[in-house]
């Protein structure tokens, strides 16, 4: 009889897992329309966020290394939330184009690398990653969750206001996210992991991660899919406003798809175990193409809303699924790297290069999003496309 996902699993951890995801629930579902309270375009906010993405190819590989080699994993961690939070604090004062640029490039090099971070950071805590890590992450979608719940009390009681609340929030949680870190217990390496970084190149394991087919298949997939899920996250919550949705609802309805999450992450571990990695990896791209054609051909904001379901199902399925397999090929002294890498090629390159094509989408279809979802559900059927293809090798993929 297999334990309980949650034995011997800090309670730290959860906490920790917890606050982390309330920083982004405070501030990117609503950073689109903050920035369009600030008179901007989507086409510029497409540049924005292009121009933010593109950090990605040199800071999470850095934030990786260190991790890896220099310094332990949760002191970074923990400066990068700092960092986060200094960010918002400079952002809440710009008004013009460059400002609001500068600050949320800042924001998003330090704040965005956490997800992956935080996946590497967990994975030293679980005795079966397999087994343990989607009930742990479940405690990130109730952060998420939390946020939306606030802002909703806002706006409610503030009809009307700005949405730099949103702002406030986000520092409120990247410093308790800081905080709690402190709260882990020390990571104790074991004798064997020592030895192993002690004669393994960290350069040589870099390369082989390069060379291994496996690997590179899934960061091509993470690619497209992060493309195209950016149009999720950043064009979503407008589109809805757009179709007659009152902005103090816009919170709660992006949680439907969360709360989805939370049910289901218990259950991945006995998805994953009866039907693999890549049944996981097809449903969650089928699900972000769905969730692109809704909001593609509809405008119903019922409908537009319930697609969100679809949305949890995306990380569920492909998200998790993809880190879980991602951390059963990277060798021990290079698995914070091999994380971060997702990020310097998907969510780095990925939206870098989705959302300025967006941005000339939208301007050339007269500021319409309609467009960029018809982008994204071709992005969305690229990479079912690879994960297809490569389905045999990959089913082949063991734990160490």
């Amino acid at each position: 009889m297999k334990a309980p996902p949650w034995k011997d699993v800090p309670s730290s951890l959860f906490i920790v897992m917890l606050i982390q995801f309330c920083v982004g629930g405070s501030v990117l579902p609503f950073m689109s329309i903050w920035l369009q309270e600030k008179g901007l375009s989507f086409a510029s906010i497409g540049t924005i966020f292009s121009i933010a993405s593109s950090t990605f190819l040199v800071f999470p590989f850095v934030w990786g290394m260190i991790s890896d080699r220099y310094v332990p994993i949760q002191k970074v961690f923990t400066f990068l939330n700092i960092m986060a939070c200094l960010s918002l604090l400079f952002m809440q004062f710009q008004t013009t184009f460059g400002g609001l640029l500068l600050s949320f490039v800042l924001f998003y090099s330090f704040y965005h690398p956490t997800f992956t971070l935080i996946n590497a950071l967990s994975f030293h805590y679980l005795k079966d990653p397999q087994e343990q890590f989607g009930f742990l992450r479940a405690w990130g979608s109730i952060g998420w969750m939390v946020p939306s719940v606030i802002i909703f009390g806002w706006l409610f009681i503030h009809e009307g206001s700005s949405m730099q609340f949103v702002l406030y929030l986000g520092m409120a949680a990247s410093l308790l996210t800081s905080c709690s870190t402190l709260l882990l217990p020390r990571i104790q390496k074991s004798e064997d992991e020592v030895n192993e970084q002690d004669k393994l190149d960290y350069w040589r394991c870099v390369r082989e991660l390069f060379c291994n087919k496996d690997y590179m298949t899934l960061l091509g997939a993470f690619f497209l899919v992060s493309g195209s899920f950016s149009f999720v996250v950043y064009y979503g919550t407008p589109y809805l406003q757009s179709n007659g949705v009152p902005k103090a609802w816009i919170g709660p309805i992006q949680c439907i798809g969360v709360a989805l999450e939370v049910a289901l992450f218990p259950f991945l571990r006995y998805y994953i175990r009866r039907w693999g990695f890549v049944s996981s990896l097809v449903t969650g791209c089928v699900c972000l193409v769905l969730r692109h054609f809704l909001y593609y051909y509809f405008t119903n904001p019922w409908v537009l809303a319930l697609s969100y379901l679809l949305t949890g199902m995306v990380i569920v399925f492909f998200h998790i699924g993809l880190s879980i397999l991602v951390n059963m090929i990277a060798g021990k002294s290079v698995r914070a790297t091999a994380q971060t890498l997702l990020v310097v090629f998907g969510s780095g390159m990925g939206p870098m290069l989705s959302n300025f094509v967006a941005g000339r989408l939208s301007e050339n279809a007269d500021n319409s999003l309609r467009p960029i979802f018809g982008f994204g559900m071709l992005l969305a059927l690229a990479a079912l496309a690879l994960i297809v293809w490569r389905a045999p090798q990959l089913r082949r993929i063991r734990s160490d």
